[in-house]
């Protein structure tokens, strides 16, 4: 399966202007005969909207959605990307869209809400507790291109979102990112480790260049489970897009890779299962 990643700065608050880009990056993909194109987190609207959240969220499926539908039909091509969704009037969610060739597939919800800054950031770097509610389903999306799994950005600080969907039978997981560029050093090894604790193949798409007052890093990439001829996990990364600048990046991955590399490294088998409950009690002693 051929994938393209979307590596854009989106502008912010310009849906009309951005889905002009994610027509020209479709375009671009179908040429180059991707399956799939990722569009990063928020890509829709961009990432510093604050309060004009609450103006420009729409429903998914929603317009938005009926136009970029239209695309993947004309090119043959599946899309995900990031925008703010209104559930309920005012209550909005920061999700990842999902449609094919043949319509909507589905939508993934943030899990896990950042609400934190430093110094290095200033207020109002992570947004998303002020605006967001937290998303509670965690649904694989089976396709002809396979079975996909969604996250967006700071679900991948918990490693328990990447195994639940690698124990559902994900062959591939997608992550929408808009990490800053003072994460970099933070963020991406974490995405291979994502890759190599699953032995699944991962897929990362991250905004790039200067958005709503931030420097996102890009540093898209695809990482396979393993290397069964050498036996290192975490290989091989196929594909990296460039640091800081808009990119589109892509890349040839082969599911069989994923069965035939866990018998070399067999983190799934050995999953320690005692541990998940109490796992669980204590994260609700927690409060």
């Amino acid at each position: 399966m051929r994938i393209a990643l979307a590596q854009i700065c989106p502008k912010t608050g310009d849906t009309l202007n951005n889905l002009k880009i994610f027509e020209n990056y479709i375009v671009r993909a179908a040429e180059q005969e991707a399956q799939l194109v990722v569009f990063p987190e928020m890509a829709l609207t961009g990432y510093g909207n604050s309060d004009r959240f609450f103006e420009i969220a729409e429903s998914i499926p929603g317009p938005s959605t009926e136009v970029i539908q239209k695309l993947a039909k004309k090119y043959e091509i599946y899309v995900t990307w990031g925008m703010p969704e209104e559930g309920l009037k005012g209550v909005l969610y920061n999700s990842a869209a999902f449609v094919g060739p043949d319509g909507y597939i589905g939508k993934w919800r943030k899990q896990t809400l950042p609400g934190h800054a430093t110094d290095q950031t200033g207020p109002g770097a992570f947004p998303d507790r002020r605006f967001f509610r937290v998303g509670t389903e965690i649904p694989i999306f089976e396709t002809k291109i396979g079975k996909i799994g969604l996250m967006i950005c700071y679900d991948t600080f918990f490693p328990e979102i990447a195994r639940l969907l690698t124990l559902k039978g994900a062959d591939l997981l997608v992550i929408l990112s808009g990490s800053p560029s003072f994460e970099k050093d933070i963020f991406e090894p974490i995405i291979k480790v994502r890759a190599m604790e699953n032995t699944v193949w991962l897929a990362y798409c991250n905004l790039a260049g200067e958005e709503g007052g931030l420097t996102y890093w890009g540093g898209s990439c695809v990482i396979g489970p393993g290397n069964p001829k050498t036996k290192v996990p975490g290989e091989p990364i196929l594909s990296k897009a460039p640091y800081d600048v808009e990119s589109l990046t892509v890349a040839d991955i082969d599911y069989s890779l994923n069965k035939k590399f866990r018998p070399y490294f067999p983190v799934l088998r050995d999953i320690p299962q005692k541990i998940y409950g109490e796992l669980s009690e204590q994260s609700r002693l927690l409060g």
